[in-house]
């Protein structure tokens, strides 16, 4: 194959894909379930061997991208018309926290740790696990936070009070297992801790999915066994 004749297959399948990209969908990219991503990496990927496979005729090539999306399109098309339909290929979203509790099924579901949803809270500005109300996972892979009802009222700005900053929290357990260096950092230690537990009636580490220490020395704990029925349609 001539670098002309690449040049030139490059340029049409290059011109197809765009048509067809700009046809299927206008979505920003943070809004696009994990279907359209799927879609969008295959037509690119179908693009690219085209370009250089010479087994395949530019025709043919051209008529395979167009079909493809095609097929993309009418997907999208049913999905908008049957609510069955559009769970298989955009899922639902998945509730990660509810009523200031982490759902570790919820979180399996999804394989998403408690090192991913303190990353996600973060960027929702919540660095307090005591703050939230609930959390979602939505299918575009972002995570939706609903903040407590009185941690999202008015604000200290709002009333002209000045107050020093409370600090980071610090992780001072995840997953039953204690993080020293981060208690440490907060003038406590690993007895101080199991003692924490203790009155909580918390005997055993390997219950505990997180316990977070805020600066004013307060302890958020989650432990296992949280679940959240969906299974009532009332």
């Amino acid at each position: 194959m001539s670098y002309l004749e690449v040049l030139s297959r490059g340029l049409v399948l290059f011109s197809t894909l765009y048509f067809l990209a700009r046809v299927l969908n206008k979505k920003l990219i943070s809004q696009m379930t994990f279907f359209d991503f799927v879609a969008g990496i295959t037509l690119g990927s179908m693009t690219a061997t085209l370009t250089f496979s010479v087994n395949v005729s530019l025709g043919k090539g051209v008529f395979g991208l167009i079909l493809f999306a095609l097929l993309v399109l009418i997907i999208d098309v049913l999905c908008l018309k049957n609510f069955h339909l559009r769970k298989v290929f955009n899922s639902e979203p998945t509730v990660l926290m509810d009523n200031g509790k982490v759902l570790e099924n919820g979180m399996k579901k999804v394989r998403f740790t408690v090192d991913e949803l303190l990353i996600q809270l973060r960027k929702k500005n919540v660095f307090h696990f005591s703050d939230v109300e609930s959390a979602v996972l939505e299918t575009d892979g972002s995570v939706s936070v609903l903040k407590k009802a009185g941690r999202q009222t008015i604000t200290q700005q709002d009333l002209n009070i000045i107050k020093k900053t409370a600090g980071l929290p610090q992780i001072v357990m995840i997953e039953g297992n204690v993080l020293p260096y981060s208690l440490k950092s907060m003038g406590k230690d690993e007895s101080w801790l199991k003692n924490q537990l203790k009155q909580r009636g918390i005997s055993d580490l390997t219950d505990v999915i997180v316990a977070q220490l805020s600066a004013t020395d307060e302890l958020y704990i989650d432990t296992k066994k949280d679940r959240i029925d969906f299974s009532s349609d009332e």
